[in-house]
């Protein structure tokens, strides 16, 4: 067959109606075993390929999902996006990612109203985004991974930053120290936030006070942790613990520790926060909190499913667990 075949060509191989053909092609459970096997096969035999438009048309669904991201270089953002496209592509699922940090507002509002996904995943809201308020309101099913907004009556799931934070700060406590400094980031989201306040919870209910010399706030990039350590430990007497709010602030840290001469962990101990892959390497042998990125995607894909399947269904906010994984930045004290 030199075109493409038809499902009327194909009802024909396998001798059945093309609604019966159309009621394979969606999954439809009236089909029975047998006849499902036989057409699938045929389908297999032709090598065909539905047209997702036409599929789209017919079931309202375009099986792809819309990712919005920002600062996809991060490593801690590239794992987030590779997982969330691993989940989605085992679930038969596509993906169109949307780089906000690029896009102009207008843009991604023009996008949100396209209808050309079946639901949204938001890695990235702020307290001042516009984004999921968007989403929200273009009535298309939406779920925040990651960063959440307090209040919002939307699907959420995150990690627990205020307990893994405080969890460190009592790490670092418990180990002896009370000269700490808290490398920051200025609160656009209640990620950052609970970072920072829990681990400020954690040395006051122990007694412990930061130096106000001591906090760094600084913007988000590697080279904003080195500068944030050069400052700290070029003290006539520096902090001997550190801890930062991501991983990438963190390696910057352990490098600008060097560029002073200051040693981790004799000198100084360094925690990060995400556990990103790279932690573990042995240029960094970084302690970290560990942000679940594997549970964060599969259970806020599985809540946008349910959300595309019943567009009512009451509201959840699921707040997962993030431990402490030790390693050599803090002497491997356990």
């Amino acid at each position: 067959m030199s075109r493409p075949p038809t499902s009327r060509d194909l009802a024909r191989l396998a001798g059945v109606s093309q609604a019966t053909v159309s009621r394979v092609l969606t999954n439809n459970p009236k089909v029975n075993a047998e006849t499902r096997a036989r057409v699938l096969q045929v389908l297999k035999d032709a090598n065909y390929k539905p047209n997702a438009l036409a599929r789209a048309m017919k079931t309202g669904r375009t099986d792809t999902i819309g990712v919005f991201m920002t600062r996809v270089t991060s490593p801690f953002h590239a794992e987030l996006l590779d997982e969330i496209g691993r989940v989605l592509s085992s679930m038969g699922q596509h993906m169109i990612l949307w780089n906000i940090e690029h896009d102009p507002e207008e843009a991604v509002a023009e996008v949100l109203q396209q209808r050309l996904v079946d639901g949204f995943l938001l890695t990235s809201a702020t307290y001042d985004s516009t984004l999921h308020a968007m989403a929200l309101a273009s009535g298309t099913p939406t779920v925040l991974l990651h960063r959440g907004i307090d209040g919002l009556d939307c699907d959420q799931v995150v990690g627990d930053n205020y307990q893994g934070a405080y969890d460190a700060g009592r790490y670092l406590v418990d180990h002896g120290h009370t000269d700490i400094g808290l490398v920051t980031l200025a609160p656009t989201g209640n990620t950052s936030r609970d970072r920072d306040l829990g681990f400020r919870a954690a040395l006051a209910d122990a007694g412990v006070k930061i130096k106000p010399g001591n906090v760094v706030s600084v913007d988000v990039p590697h080279s904003a942790g080195h500068a944030a350590a050069v400052k700290l430990l070029s003290r006539k007497k520096p902090p001997t613990a550190i801890y930062t709010v991501t991983d990438l602030l963190a390696f910057g840290i352990l490098d600008g520790a060097r560029a002073v001469g200051a040693r981790v962990p004799d000198d100084v101990w360094v925690i990060g926060f995400d556990n990103t892959e790279m932690a573990a390497w042995e240029a960094f042998d970084l302690t970290s909190v560990e942000q679940p990125v594997h549970s964060i995607v599969e259970t806020g894909i599985q809540l946008l499913r349910d959300r595309i399947a019943d567009p009512d269904r009451p509201t959840e906010v699921i707040t997962l667990p993030c431990p402490l994984a030790i390693r050599g930045s803090t002497a491997n004290s356990h």
